[in-house]
């Protein structure tokens, strides 16, 4: 079956709003996984992250049709604005 998936990543602080926001949503089955978000940027806040490169982050993977995926995609970029997130999709096959 043909699908797409989406990746949403975001500063670990939101990982409550987020999982709140999906839920009420309606969306109850994605992934969630730790990462780090490393460069030297100003993205980089506190002395530790400035220390290590380095910032903690998350991320949800969702696997939707590609109108659900826009109009997710579309409701947290109304609602969460401001917010460091980015959101990447691409296709994707079960098998």
């Amino acid at each position: 079956m043909n699908m797409n998936a989406i990746d949403i990543y975001f500063e670990i602080i939101y990982k409550d709003t987020l999982v709140d926001f999906l839920l009420t949503q309606g969306y109850n089955d994605f992934y969630f996984f730790s990462c780090n978000r490393y460069g030297a940027g100003a993205f980089l806040k506190s002395a530790h992250e400035q220390v290590s490169a380095r910032a903690d982050f998350g991320v949800f993977k969702l696997f939707l049709n590609q109108e659900n995926i826009i109009s997710l995609s579309s409701s947290i970029k109304q609602e969460l604005h401001g917010k460091n997130i980015k959101m990447y999709t691409y296709g994707v096959s079960e098998l």
